[in-house]
């Protein structure tokens, strides 16, 4: 009986010495419209923090938009955190063409790959030739900005059963819920799914599988989460860095949170930051307003915020946001 318990007391010491493997890095396909908003470029630099630390695997990282700029800014900091090969795609075409505060100069600041017309593929191909290639329920989708490529995707030829038999999850920043049962009246405004409304009607109403909505409420404004600041202790050169200054007009100020909460829950899950709401849908009307349908049997859910922990959950994104990049 001894060779038994001592098998089993060296087990528990490497489980608490941290000896015991991890699970498996969450594949992530991340869509970002990085134009608008310097928390796109502060939500990358948590993703690139939590693939360095082998909680995820960065498969692509597309824009929802047609601006090279943001596309250059993307690859900039893709370069930057160690990974200037991640695959690039982009809208081509017709697509939500909105002023930046910061792209054009991180364009001209930083190194990337040349982007032109021809460069890079539509990000549908993309999404096509990654999903094609990983395993069954396996890939997490995430979405901070216009479901552009989300829409044109379904909307290809085969897209919705390569949707439904390739991505576990799609993390959605989007929404404003308000109430019980929620509704969104766009009082708040919902600007990702404004800009493109047909796409992200289309979208939401043809997703073949789960869907768990970041709403503003949650993480955006009036949420009253905000970092970025503390940007100013990282390194001159960090792009993410040179995105929230030129976004404030010359220095790094605190910002909401929206995108970079996004990325944290698809790679964490809720832990002790957020709630899930019970299961439903979203009733998204054709002028972007939309009420929720609670449904047991529904595949669409959304964050809650949880009682007290705001400070909590501003500082663990500020960690992740200045990491410094992997050697």
């Amino acid at each position: 009986m001894l060779r038994p318990l001592l098998i089993l007391c060296v087990f528990l010491g490497a489980v608490r010495g941290g000896l015991v493997p991890a699970a498996e890095p969450v594949k992530i396909l991340f869509d970002t419209d990085m134009t608008t908003d310097c928390d796109d470029a502060g939500a990358m630099a948590v993703l690139h923090t939590l693939a360095d630390r082998e909680e995820c695997e960065i498969l692509a990282t597309v824009t929802s938009v047609p601006d090279p700029n943001a596309l250059a800014t993307v690859d900039a900091i893709n370069r930057y955190r160690g990974c200037p090969d991640l695959p690039l795609g982009w809208v081509k075409g017709s697509g939500v063409q909105m002023p930046s505060k910061f792209t054009g100069r991180i364009a001209r600041e930083f190194p990337h790959r040349p982007v032109s017309g021809g460069d890079f593929p539509d990000a549908v191909d993309v999404y096509r030739e990654i999903l094609t290639k990983q395993p069954d329920r396996s890939v997490v989708l995430v979405t901070v900005g216009y479901l552009t490529n989300v829409s044109r995707f379904l909307r290809s030829p085969g897209g919705t059963e390569l949707a439904r038999a390739k991505v576990a999850k799609w993390i959605c920043m989007g929404g404003n819920f308000i109430g019980d049962p929620p509704k969104d009246d766009l009082a708040l405004g919902n600007v990702n799914f404004q800009r493109d409304a047909a796409s992200a009607h289309h979208a939401i109403h043809h997703w073949p599988g789960e869907i768990v909505f970041a709403g503003r409420e949650v993480c955006s404004v009036p949420s009253g989460l905000a970092i970025g600041a503390a940007l100013t202790n990282t390194p001159e050169d960090n792009p993410v860095r040179r995105a929230y200054e030129h976004y404030f007009d010359g220095t790094a100020r605190d910002r909401h949170v929206a995108d970079l909460a996004t990325v944290l829950y698809a790679v964490r899950g809720s832990a002790d930051c957020w709630d899930l709401s019970a299961p439903g849908r979203m009733d998204l009307h054709e002028d972007m307003t939309f009420a929720w349908i609670p449904d047991p049997a529904g595949r669409q859910r959304h964050l809650l915020k949880k009682s007290g922990n705001d400070r909590q959950v501003e500082r663990l994104l500020e960690t992740l946001l200045v990491a410094p990049a992997k050697e």
